[in-house]
């Protein structure tokens, strides 16, 4: 490791290979977010494809949709959406 590379480890204890999934995918996309070069590397236990299904699941989300009157984006979406017509029609 060079210099001006760092490097972190997270271990974890008593997670299920879908939440592992879900951290894992978690931390790429945040680190994405930020704008980084870096890789992330899942552990020996981890099967790449299923890593890619849990991955494909997230696609499946809906900001719009979602089961039991929506799921927390589209709940918060409502919300948002509500109050800004509240506003506009109070003239606020």
């Amino acid at each position: 490791m060079s210099q001006d590379e760092r490097q972190f480890t997270v271990r974890l204890r008593g997670v299920g290979p879908r939440k592992y999934a879900d951290i894992v995918n978690a931390v790429w996309m945040q680190m994405q977010a930020i704008g980084c070069d870096f890789t992330v590397t899942p552990d020996g236990q981890s099967d790449a494809a299923k890593l890619d299904v849990r991955w494909d699941d997230y696609s499946e989300v809906s900001w719009t949709e979602g089961g039991r009157d929506g799921t927390p984006q589209a709940k918060a979406a409502r919300v948002h959406r509500a109050r800004n017509r509240r506003s506009a029609d109070t003239g606020e």
